[in-house]
């Protein structure tokens, strides 16, 4: 076999799987918002994150995780209405951080998507003292994609 047929093998074989890779991670995922959370000061050292994602097949996630908060539970506010609890729990490696899942098909760990968080306010508080917040930006799904 000549160079330059070894060559055109190579280059070949490249151009594909360079169009394979990003078609494969856009198969799970139609679209994917991700946003981080902001930090009021009433926890300086707190951070976060929400994440809004329609998956194939038409089903949808939204996804708030928090770290280094003080150990409680927390409301996770969508729109100034209560969707949710927050568990925030030390855990190994004293990390301190808790996740709350929500999904339009509910599975053990999930909690039942029926809320829209695109273009709301979205808090995670104690008390009535937001902690972490956050507008998210409004977005649309991919096309034929459907809304919670």
């Amino acid at each position: 076999m000549t160079a330059r047929r070894l060559l055109s093998l190579a280059l070949g074989s490249a151009l594909t799987l360079a169009l394979l890779i990003p078609m494969t991670a856009a198969a799970k995922d139609a679209s994917r918002v991700r946003v981080s959370l902001v930090n009021t000061g009433e926890a300086p050292s707190a951070s976060g994150h929400a994440e809004y994602r329609v998956r194939k097949k038409n089903r949808i996630s939204f996804h708030v995780e928090a770290e280094d908060l003080a150990p409680a539970n927390y409301d996770v506010t969508v729109g100034g209405v209560v969707q949710g609890v927050l568990d925030v729990r030390v855990l190994p490696k004293n990390r301190v951080e808790g996740e709350i899942e929500f999904d339009t098909k509910v599975e053990p760990g999930h909690v039942l998507l029926d809320f829209d968080p695109r273009g709301q306010l979205v808090t995670v508080e104690r008390a009535g003292i937001v902690y972490l917040q956050v507008v998210f930006p409004p977005s649309t799904p991919a096309p034929g994609s459907c809304t919670p």
